[in-house]
């Protein structure tokens, strides 16, 4: 493969930045070859450069979510090429159930079929038209299942060449081909005639899997360096590990600190409180999500639902809610239930807008979907015990970390992460999957074979729907044998290797980087997620292990005062947050005074805070010079303003003394109050 690394110059942090900076080496309209862009920062704003930027565009997208997101952003602008027509089933499969896939459609004759067709290919060029009119360019946005609509209607109009093609978060390629019987093997067959084509991604697939793609491992590969002209540009997350046994259990304590008030406060350097009301959950699967509901009886108004909308999901998140209120109302005849037609199904929140309690997530928004919370925090829940759904350390994690966008969110670039390593049962050798990959891959030829000798056209017709049945039941189970539809009007049987590329990821992520504690600290490592420094990590381990927050601050104040300067700020990143500003903010020589004890450091932190600037500031914004206020008006202002900077004191009237000069006044009903002469 032919790499080629562009180092970003310092002071860029967008895509757009750089691309109006003169002698930028990479301008994606500059290139008329198909290449891959491996951006390596999410949140760089690769997406909003194509579509703000004065080309043609088709952006394909593995997933919905991602799509009407950007649609939302930029509706007057966009086109999302939503195909309602054949149903299009986003990556949501519970691998825990050996149940056959069943593909659910609507009931529509072949002539209503092809006439929706018609539509969809209409709206398409009237926007097109529009478009040109206005003298715009065209950005049109669709699902990797649908571009071949897209692409047939521009090569209609005999205007297709002119359009530049992104492939989004491409990687999920490889992820999804399991679970889907030929789509992404389809979509390759009508990208193979695209020149300008454009494979983007934050964490592409591996190197080597790449290499043993013929569609990949020759293409160009430019890799962007955010590092070199800028090192503190990239932050290394703050990452908090558990290793548990039961994933569900830990999900349950995280939502009832929250429904308990329990909510974790972050410090900054001005002295301000910050206060984590909201949480963002991504789990396995669906089946992970009514858990959770049922366990903690939650309710709609509490919870956000992001996951594939599917009707099986619909009605099994729907039935999850009525199973809670039929709990809490066992007593009655007749059960209250989610209202007829209410989807349960959610949408992401957009800047400003409000943000439930709980966000729960599944596979299908980890890619490219924006989130806009002040204050949430990131719970990952991996059980590398379920078949490629655990998180892949090198890839997903990557992409969770960058939902959240916010810089003003103090939990924006860190995570709490829950692992349920591989037991002892599904462990596998290197050999016994080797000896598994070469019995498919040989039934597989042998089928093929068969099929490629056989001279009965109607004999090879069944062989194909017969194998393109299989495929889509089986999900590849006994070779890799997928249909592929895109060369022509028959079916044709093909290897799969994007399925036996991803089965080997799967193996590695599961047999290897989810092994124990130990490779999992290993797969952080490698992926740039902690620094290689055995010490550090050997001091997170033991610390990990201590069980009151006192043995853990004594400890602390121990590594500060024993270990180099470089050991103490890795090992910082490591720990929990609130620890880590606890050293930070108020110094090793506090945490001593304050006998290691945690609620005499809060006190003491509580007992600053209305020294801060920004409290100050807020006093002086919220009451006006030369103005009259009661008494109990200024009491409860301070009171309030107390509660929002979570600041440990009683309110007084006479608290404004503090911040401005005052003399004693009755208002015009006779109330007893101030009148404030000027700042101090």
């Amino acid at each position: 493969m032919d790499k080629k690394i562009l180092e970003v110059p310092a002071g860029i942090r967008y895509i757009t930045e750089w691309n109006e900076t003169p002698n930028n080496p990479y301008q994606l309209e500059d290139y008329q070859f198909p290449h891959i862009l491996n951006k390596v920062l999410t949140g760089c704003g690769f997406t909003e450069y194509c579509i703000r930027n004065s080309q043609n565009l088709i952006l394909l997208s593995p997933r919905k979510f991602l799509l009407e997101n950007k649609e939302e952003q930029h509706p007057d602008d966009v086109l999302y090429v939503n195909n309602d027509v054949e149903k299009i089933v986003d990556y949501e499969i519970d691998l825990t159930k050996q149940t056959k896939y069943k593909e659910s459609k609507e009931k529509l004759t072949a002539e209503e079929i092809k006439e929706k067709i018609l539509a969809l290919k209409d709206g398409i060029r009237d926007y097109c038209y529009k478009r040109l009119a206005e003298g715009k360019p065209k950005k049109i946005l669709v699902t990797y299942d649908s571009f071949r609509h897209v692409k047939e209607t521009l090569q209609e109009m005999g205007v297709f060449q002119n359009y530049q093609v992104v492939v989004d978060e491409f990687q999920s390629i490889f992820i999804d081909s399991r679970f889907k019987s030929s789509t992404e093997m389809e979509l390759l067959g009508h990208l193979r005639d695209v020149q300008r084509l454009c494979f983007v991604s934050a964490t592409p697939m591996l190197d080597k899997y790449l290499d043993m793609l013929e569609e990949f491992k020759d293409l160009p590969y430019f890799e962007l360096d955010w590092v070199s002209k800028e090192p503190e540009r990239i932050k290394k997350p703050i990452l908090e590990i558990k290793f548990t046994r039961s994933i569900n259990e830990e999900a349950n304590r995280v939502i009832q600190k929250y429904k308990e008030g329990k909510f974790e406060t972050r410090l900054d350097s001005g002295g301000k409180l910050y206060e984590s009301r909201e949480a963002t959950l991504f789990m396995n699967s669906v089946k992970n999500i009514c858990q959770a509901i049922r366990s903690n009886c939650l309710h709609i108004d509490e919870c956000n639902i992001l996951c594939a909308r599917t009707e099986k999901n619909e009605k099994e998140v729907k039935k999850a809610f009525n199973d809670v209120l039929a709990k809490e109302t066992e007593e009655l005849h007749k059960h209250p239930k989610v209202p007829r037609g209410y989807k349960v199904i959610g949408r992401i929140p957009g800047k400003g807008e409000k943000h439930k309690m709980f966000t729960f997530c599944t596979r299908t928004v980890y890619l490219g979907a924006d989130f806009y919370s002040t204050n949430s925090r990131t719970f990952i829940f991996s059980d590398s015990n379920i078949d490629c759904l655990s998180v892949d350390i090198s890839m997903d994690l990557e992409q969770i970390l960058g939902r959240q966008r916010l810089d003003e969110n103090p939990w924006k670039n860190s995570a709490n992460i829950y692992v349920k390593t591989i037991s002892d049962k599904n462990i596998q050798t290197q050999e016994d999957f080797d000896n598994y990959l070469k019995k498919k891959i040989g039934s597989t030829k042998k089928l093929l074979e068969v099929y490629n000798d056989n001279k009965d056209l109607e004999a090879k017709h069944l062989l194909a729907v017969r194998f393109e049945y299989i495929a889509k039941s089986l999900y590849y189970k006994d070779d890799y044998i997928a249909v592929n539809k895109h060369q022509g009007s028959d079916l044709k049987p093909e290897f799969n290797n994007l399925v036996l590329v991803s089965e080997m990821r799967a193996f590695e992520i599961q047999q290897t980087d989810y092994k124990d504690r130990f490779s999992v600290f290993n797969a952080l490592r490698e992926g740039g997620y902690i620094d290689n420094n055995d010490r550090s990590e050997e001091c997170f381990r033991y610390f990990e292990g201590l069980t009151t927050s006192t043995d853990k601050l004594k400890y602390l104040v121990w590594i500060y005062e024993n270990e180099s300067e470089n050991t103490v700020k890795l090992f910082l990143e490591l720990i929990p947050g609130k620890y880590k500003d606890y050293f930070t903010l108020l110094g090793p020589d506090r945490i001593k005074a304050n006998s290691y004890h945690e609620s005499l450091l809060k006190k003491e932190w509580k007992n600053n805070y209305s020294n801060s600037e920004e409290f100050v500031n807020e006093v002086y914004s919220t009451f006006e010079v030369n103005k009259r206020y009661t008494k109990a008006d200024i009491k409860q202002t301070f009171k309030n303003l107390y509660l929002k900077y979570n600041i440990n004191k009683t309110a007084k009237a006479s608290d404004l003394e503090e911040y401005f000069n005052i003399k004693n006044i009755l208002t015009l009903d006779r109330k007893a109050g101030f009148e404030i002469l000027g700042k101090k």
